[in-house]
């Protein structure tokens, strides 16, 4: 057998079926709005539901509102995100009950637990309240009072 008379796989190419090369710039386009779809939706999503990324940027966010808001100087603010980032770590900001977060503003209104306290030089620090672990507790049972009998028997 020659070379010549044995058949190749070829390649079909889709431009035979469409000129314009609809076929494939619809499916990147496609492929496309989903995955900005997906990027508008990421913040909308509960705060606990959030990735670490995002949320990392929305104290980052918030940290910024409270400069504002506070007049802060630029160290008690980085001081303030290390504080929160550092809380993110440990696990204290994860649940929905440590943070209120507004999903149609895509920003944090409060975090419960963030205390300051202003100096007299002017500084304010900024202190995460940690909730004691508290494991669920039985009931003590108090002492049973004797229930009286009755003395009169049967007659």
């Amino acid at each position: 057998m020659s070379e010549e008379s044995r058949t190749k796989t070829q390649r079909k190419s889709y431009s035979n079926l469409d000129m314009s090369g609809a076929l494939a710039l619809g499916f990147a386009e496609k492929t496309f709005q989903m995955l900005s779809q997906d990027a508008d939706n990421a913040l909308k999503r509960p705060w606990h539901k959030l990735e670490r990324g995002l949320r990392i940027g929305r104290l980052r966010e918030y940290v910024a509102r409270e400069t504002e808001k506070m007049k802060l100087c630029e160290e008690d603010s980085s001081a303030l995100f290390k504080l929160l980032c550092a809380g993110l770590d440990r696990k204290m900001l994860s649940s929905k009950a440590a943070v209120t977060y507004d999903n149609e503003k895509e920003q944090i209104t409060e975090v419960k637990g963030l205390v300051s306290h202003s100096a007299a030089t002017g500084r304010t620090k900024y202190q995460l309240l940690e909730k004691k672990a508290t494991g669920t507790q039985k009931k003590r049972s108090s002492k049973e009072t004797p229930t009286p009998i009755s003395s009169d028997g049967p007659q």
